[in-house]
């Protein structure tokens, strides 16, 4: 079993609900995310739930330079091994449900793409939509919001939070499978608070 795994393992027994799962992606995940991604945005990317980094080795292997990357993760522990494996990425550390002041405090205005591996199909309603109006607000209609999930079905309520959305990705050689869903705002389509 990797360093990684290990600290994964022992996080997850002592916070089962804050760590999403009981061990990192692995290597065919983080490409078939990855693959979503244009390294030449103009603006950065933000990645969600970042844990020990095996989705950002993706998003970097697309190209994308380090400086366009900003990673939120919340437990120290794993933020202590993403700025020591990522030298030139942001590591954000803190609860995503203050990701907007997070990402003002940083002075990041603009996004050009959110990528979430949160467990946040668990998540109330009012921070699931906390986190897609704040991800919107700096994408643009343009945006997507990619969320890595191990469900078949949407792990967002997309009527409620004004999206369209649908499955993207399915990697049946993860343990355990993984799959990705990639979510719009289109103009119309209107929240229902």
């Amino acid at each position: 079993m990797s360093k990684d795994s290990w600290l994964y393992l022992r996080l997850w027994f002592r916070s089962p609900l804050k760590v999403a799962s009981w061990a990192p992606s692995g290597p065919a995940v983080a490409k078939a995310f990855a693959r979503h991604v244009d390294p030449r945005c103009n603006d950065p990317v933000l990645e969600l739930g970042a844990g020990t980094g095996s989705l950002t080795e993706g998003l970097l292997a697309t190209g994308l330079p380090p400086e366009k990357l900003i990673l939120v993760e919340k437990m120290p522990e794993f933020c202590t091994v993403l700025r020591q494996r990522f030298p030139g990425v942001t590591v954000l550390e803190g609860d995503v449900a203050e990701i907007g002041p997070m990402l003002d405090k940083a002075g990041i205005k603009r996004l050009s793409l959110v990528a979430s591996s949160l467990p946040i199909i668990w998540f109330p309603l009012d921070l699931q939509r906390r986190i897609i109006d704040t991800a919107f607000a700096r994408m643009g209609r343009s945006g997507r919001f990619l969320q890595l999930t191990n469900q078949i079905l949407s792990p967002l309520p997309r009527r409620k939070l004004g999206l369209q959305g649908r499955m993207v990705d399915f990697v049946w050689r993860n343990m355990p499978p993984l799959g990705a869903w990639s979510y719009r705002r289109p103009a119309g389509l209107v929240d229902a608070h």
